[in-house]
């Protein structure tokens, strides 16, 4: 047995290693499975946040979304189908349908938000 193990180490070591890492990844796997069904996940934002935004609390928490119309123009501007922001005096604003306006009061605001700068 010794002399088996001696000859065949290294693939013996790459099996255990194989079987570690597999495990590992079902363990995960079945984790993330669990966790997803037990609790879902909920998002939250300071108040500061919401009050530059000029979304009532109660309004979020009743499920009401602003309309487009009654969110106030920024310093930024970035489409809600991209992830690019832009200066609204930016040439590729206009390609921009007014519905999908996403403003931003500081270019901070738009990549918390996961947008990135658009050049233009």
């Amino acid at each position: 047995m010794q002399a088996f193990i001696a000859r065949h180490h290294q693939i013996l070591f790459g099996v255990a290693i194989t079987c570690a890492v597999i495990a590992a990844f079902c363990t995960g796997f079945l984790e993330g499975k669990h966790a997803s069904t037990t609790a879902p996940v909920t998002l939250a934002c300071s108040s500061n946040i919401l009050d530059k935004l000029s979304i009532p609390v109660q309004a979020l928490a009743n499920g009401v979304v602003a309309h487009a119309s009654s969110v106030p123009q920024g310093m930024y501007v970035g489409s809600k189908n991209s992830t690019k922001y832009y200066l609204p005096t930016c040439k590729a604003v206009k390609r921009i349908k007014p519905a999908n306006y996403q403003w931003f009061d500081s270019a901070e605001d738009a990549q918390i938000q996961g947008y990135t700068p658009g050049k233009c």
